[in-house]
């Protein structure tokens, strides 16, 4: 998936992004807070790990966020075939981003490439306390369809509810 928006390019990932991804969130522990499987503590070789897992499974695509104005990867995309009709979307950002309406501008974009294809509805999950993403979500126009109550476990151990949530493509 590559496409561009307003301020960013959304590229293709490849393998060669992952020190430069390591280096800028890598070990990052508010970007990682409510990241399931996130470790502050890995090296490398771990991260890469962490990453390489998905990309290579063929139901995953995953990709980079450049800002145009720095040329500067900010962040990360991973979509996830869920089925025949719906997919799921993942997006992190380097916290020097945040509050500036990247999230949804990126989710805005994914949303437009998808709806060029068969895929019926998107899906997308967050932890409740994770108010940016919920934010996110929302301005891109996404519906709450559950929560699911102590579900999500944070970086630090603490349970939180998992928020579900859907756009349907008609």
């Amino acid at each position: 998936m590559e496409f561009e928006t307003k301020h960013l390019v959304i590229k293709k990932f490849i393998p060669e992004y992952i020190s430069i991804m390591y280096e800028t969130w890598g070990t990052d522990r508010e970007v990682g807070k409510y990241m399931p499987g996130f470790r502050v503590d890995w090296d490398i070789e771990g991260f890469t790990d962490y990453i390489l897992r998905t990309y290579k499974d063929e139901y995953h695509t995953r990709a980079v966020i450049q800002e145009k104005e720095s040329n500067k990867i900010i962040g990360n995309i991973s979509i996830y075939q869920e089925d025949s009709r719906s997919k799921s979307v993942n997006i992190w950002l380097i916290k020097d981003y945040w509050k500036k309406g990247y999230g949804t501008e990126v989710l805005k974009g994914i949303v437009k490439e998808l709806k060029k294809t068969k895929i019926e509805s998107l899906y997308a999950t967050c932890d409740g306390r994770n108010i940016g993403a919920v934010r996110m979500l929302e301005k891109a126009n996404f519906e709450c369809i559950d929560i699911i109550k102590d579900y999500r476990e944070d970086i630090d151990g603490v349970i939180g509810d998992e928020y579900l949530y859907e756009m349907e493509f008609k």
